[in-house]
């Protein structure tokens, strides 16, 4: 292993010594700390994503036999290196490190952690928590890449350690052995389901993991009856109050669900006076109260609305109802009141205890925080429909802070209503350049512009203005430009046609992976169908929108429905079920895709030239990234 000395870190470094040789980034001054033990560490981020980023931070997650929760670690930069120091206690049985610099995070694939001892021999759940790290957590939090043959070989040391830990993490265990060789998983997953249905007495929790053991299977039908057994074994259980309560949920009228309630709390017994069932009910008073509000009963709204005892709970649920409203310029006089509650119980929340789904206090603030900045913005856009745009202009002024594009715009508007041109002008300017621009932002300044009466025509001034944010983001894409064959695919459309990729060569093919249920893939529909629009007229360029891991029996009209009531122009291709394995489907796993949306940019010579994934935040921010690559691409990547 190759390690780097610079400077002052060379005595900080030889001082660390015995080093864990955990990767050449991050060094432990312990190979076998102890729980209790703070955890000294330097981190060089030479050669990772953060390499020349100023402003970098630290979390620390430390693990017990419980959630873990991060920890703001305070990082003293010496030459190179960063030093930092991880209080534990004597539960902690892992600490795991995530590097950030503002936005962008270190991706180091084999991740930042550590397993703490206990008097000299590290327990069982520390490589429990391993495997989670491998499996789980660490892609979502740690920027890792998964490791289930990893997270397998930590599974068993940890039930070799501790055999009692097996039964708590076995659908885990059992979905990693079945991914990683589906014969000997599913050897394994059947000893297990014939073990669980001959011990006695029969129980809810083994019926509930039988089936779960049927869907790693992929065996639906006998995972659907195997549940259907447990909630007619067990009407009162469990699993029959979350089915009941699921169905609740999903109900669209507000009478059938307050009767459906009602039912659901005088059949399991419940008491509203009693903390625990109210918490138990906590998700679905929301969910009634603004079924309500939809319906314009504002009575039955606030009397649902009042049940909810968690301020920021609570704080979300009248935003969400005020900025409907907002939207709509709808009952104006309820709105502001409803918004303004919302922002008086997320400042009164901050004083309260820290919710268990918080991993810290420092996190529940923080949350707070960016959750006034929203309801500041829906309570200013209620204040501009009234007539107030003096009052619209102080309160987005507070949700500047965690601004976005449409909060940009209304930021321009507002000031530009309350006389503020100047400032309105040079501000919807330091976006543009930003490359933060709207189509809105742009016709405001252009407006602003214009009252200057300036010699420069405006177009010549807003191509200047434009050109740097342009040219940066050309220069990025230009870093994640790739070239390599894309894999041909034959897949039919809604109106039955067989669309093949080979037969586009010699055009530019953006090819979009989407389901119906996936919220950031219909949130970019208005770009896209911008973008498809924008398009339309150039043979050189083609659109194909690929519905994939769409599992419905109904998928085709399901889909179409969709597709009609969204009112876009999409040739949406059905990607097929793999035969083998039916819980896959064939192209979406040829191009290697792990989450939707995402996108390729397919060149005239048939290579794949970008990917990009998830939604760009904005109509126009789609609109403006799809130019950038297909520019790009046209132009031979320059």
């Amino acid at each position: 292993m190759i390690m780097r000395l610079f400077n002052s870190a060379f005595l900080l470094l030889s001082l660390m010594a015995p080093l864990s040789v955990l990767s050449q980034h991050i060094k432990f001054s312990k190979t076998l700390p102890e729980a209790g033990d703070v955890i000294k560490f330097v981190y060089d981020p030479v050669g990772t994503n953060l390499a020349g980023k100023n402003n970098i931070e630290c979390d620390a997650f430390l693990f017990t036999y419980k959630s873990p929760g991060p920890t703001k670690i305070r990082l003293i930069k010496e030459g190179g290196v960063y030093k930092g120091e991880v209080p534990t206690t004597d539960s902690t049985n892992l600490v795991a490190l995530a590097f950030s610099s503002e936005k962008v995070k270190d991706d180091f694939p084999e991740g930042y952690f550590v397993k703490l001892s206990k008097n000299g021999k590290i327990p069982g759940g520390a490589y429990i928590n391993e495997a989670y790290v491998y499996d789980f957590f660490g892609r979502y939090y740690l920027g890792m890449k998964a490791n289930s043959e990893k997270a397998i070989s930590a599974y068993n040391e940890g039930f070799r350690i501790d055999p009692k830990l097996k039964r708590k993490s076995l659908i885990s265990y059992l979905r990693l052995n079945y991914m990683e060789d589906k014969e000997t998983g599913g050897k394994m997953i059947n000893d297990n389901i014939n073990k669980l249905a001959a011990t006695k007495p029969e129980t809810e929790e083994n019926l509930v993991l039988i089936g779960n053991m049927y869907s790693i299977l992929k065996q639906k039908p006998k995972a659907d009856s195997m549940f259907k057994v447990v909630i007619a074994k067990f009407p009162q259980g469990p699993s029959a109050m979350n089915s009941v309560l699921n169905s609740i949920y999903a109900e669209k009228a507000g009478t059938v669900m307050e009767q459906r309630l009602n039912e659901f709390i005088q059949k399991f017994g419940l008491d509203m006076n009693k903390d625990g069932d109210r918490k138990r009910m906590s998700f679905i008073f929301p969910q009634l109260a603004r079924v309500y509000a939809n319906e314009k009963k504002y009575d039955k709204f606030k009397q649902y609305a009042n049940k909810i005892d968690d301020k920021a709970r609570l704080a979300d649920l009248y935003n969400i109802v005020a900025w409907d409203l907002a939207e709509k310029n709808e009952e104006t006089a309820l709105a502001a009141d409803l918004s303004k509650k919302s922002l008086d119980l997320a400042t009164a929340a901050k004083n309260d205890e820290v919710p268990i789904f918080y991993f810290s206090k420092e996190q529940y603030l923080d949350g707070l925080t960016k959750a006034y900045a929203n309801y500041a913005d829906t309570y200013a856009l209620i204040m501009h429909n009234m007539g107030n745009n003096a009052e619209a202009l102080v309160y987005q002024e507070k949700a500047k802070p965690f601004d976005n594009v449409s909060k940009n715009e209304r930021y321009v508007m507002y000031l530009d209503l309350t006389g503020n041109k100047e400032k309105a002008f040079t501000t919807a300017e330091s976006y543009l350049r930003a490359g933060n621009g709207t189509d809105q932002i742009r016709e405001r300044f252009k407006v602003l512009y214009e009252s200057k009466k300036l010699k420069e025509p405006f177009e010549t001034y807003l191509a200047g203005v434009e050109k740097m944010a342009l040219a940066k983001e050309r220069e990025e894409w230009a870093k994640k430009m790739i070239n390599m064959p894309a894999p041909d695919f034959s897949l039919r459309n809604l109106k039955g046609e067989l669309v093949k990729l080979s037969d586009l060569k010699g055009k530019v093919v953006i090819v979009d992976y989407w389901a119906t249920w996936c919220g950031p893939c219909v949130a970019s529909f208005p770009g896209m169908q911008k973008a498809v629009t924008k398009y339309a007229a150039d043979p050189n360029v083609v659109f194909l929108f690929v519905n994939t891991w769409q599992t419905e029996d109904n998928r085709e009209k399901l889909v179409g429905d969709f597709i009609a009531e969204k009112k876009v122009s999409f040739n949406v291709l059905f990607d097929t079920k793999n035969k083998q394995d039916p819980s896959k489907f064939d192209v979406v796993s040829a191009y290697k895709v792990d989450g939707i949306p995402t996108k390729y940019i397919i060149g005239p010579d048939g290579n794949i030239r970008f990917k990009s994934t998830g939604f760009s935040g904005s109509a126009d921010a789609v609109v403006r990234e799809l130019d950038t690559m297909i520019g790009m691409v046209l132009a031979g990547g320059k």
